[in-house]
């Protein structure tokens, strides 16, 4: 298997002027945070990002977990870190990416639990009104 050293590094420059440390799958070619036919992309993507808060954003903690798994890797690679030690933390670090699949999990039975309360609410005001000027009519009926 080869290092990551070996693989071809983007030729793009950060916005500190150093050059990017990203890989591609090229030589020579631009990673997609550099590439300029992924800026229309980027752009989308920023724009849902900023709508985020920046502290707290799963989708940046995974990207960090998963950037220390691959330092970990890395690591047991070159012997600075045993394979034991390295086996801890990444079982520790993939405990953590599996809870925010929990997280999304909880919000998405949040939001149904508030829609399917919305929908009862709204069942429950139509059978309490009356559909006609009879009566007998109490209601009941479904509006379509």
């Amino acid at each position: 298997m080869a290092k990551s050293k070996d693989k071809p590094r983007c030729s793009g420059i950060t916005s500190s002027g150093k050059r990017c440390s990203h890989t591609v799958s090229n030589p020579g070619d631009l990673c997609h945070s550099h590439h300029p036919d992924k800026a229309e992309r980027r752009r989308e993507i920023a724009s849902q990002g900023g709508r985020l808060s920046r502290k707290g954003n799963p989708a940046e903690e995974i990207v960090d977990l998963r950037h220390e798994l691959r330092s970990v890797a890395n690591a047991v690679k070159e012997g600075k870190l045993t394979t034991a030690r390295g086996a801890v933390v990444a079982q520790v670090l993939g405990v953590l990416l599996r809870t925010f699949e929990q997280q999304r999990k909880q919000a998405e039975f949040d939001d149904l639990e508030r829609r399917l309360t919305e929908v009862e609410r709204m069942h429950a005001r139509k059978r309490d009104t009356p559909t006609s000027d009879s009566a007998f009519d109490v209601g009941g009926g479904w509006v379509r």
